[in-house]
């Protein structure tokens, strides 16, 4: 009785511990990805990494130690810039930052059509305008913008970037 007692007990115990093995988890290596993006234009590019990894080890001047393990990092890097020429088409954008509207005086342009782009930052274009070298004050009535930082571009009509500002909407 005891030998069958004994046998029962084993066969439970091999099946629990086959169970337990097919159900566990791997720890095999795996692989955790980080993502980014890039965007051109005509005036640079920018690209920017997320998530990559990094293997993280402190030690203090007293040979103290503080674990190891992986964190997310970010990489910003500015690839180019091309500068804007002001001899050919100079102005001033006004107020900055603004809550209703922004002035755009022109100064001097030797461009005789040029195109007004606003985007946000995430490249949506809100206001995409053509206008004449003899519009000496140009008014963009923001109050319907949401609160941010948008981009505000003038172009040839060969959509070589002419200038560029920020714009700041409270």
């Amino acid at each position: 009785m005891t030998s069958r007692i004994l046998n029962i007990t084993f066969s439970i115990g091999i099946t629990l511990f086959s169970k337990t093995l097919c159900s566990a988890q791997s720890i095999s290596p795996s692989s955790v990805n980080s993502g980014g993006v890039s965007l051109s234009q005509a005036n640079g590019s920018i690209s920017f990494t997320v998530g990559e990894l990094v293997v993280v080890g402190f030690t203090d001047v007293q040979g103290n130690s503080l674990g190891s393990g992986f964190t997310s990092g970010s990489t910003l890097t500015t690839v180019s810039l091309k500068e804007c020429d002001t001899s050919l088409f100079n102005v001033q954008v006004y107020p900055n930052p603004t809550e209703e509207l922004v002035f755009i005086k022109i100064e001097y342009s030797f461009i005789e059509d040029f195109f007004l782009t606003i985007t946000n930052l995430e490249g949506k274009v809100i206001k995409y305008t053509k206008y004449n070298k003899q519009e000496k004050l140009i008014a963009i009535n923001t109050s319907d913008f949401t609160p941010g930082t948008y981009l505000l571009n003038f172009e040839d009509k060969n959509h070589v970037l002419l200038s560029s500002y920020k714009i700041i909407k409270q």
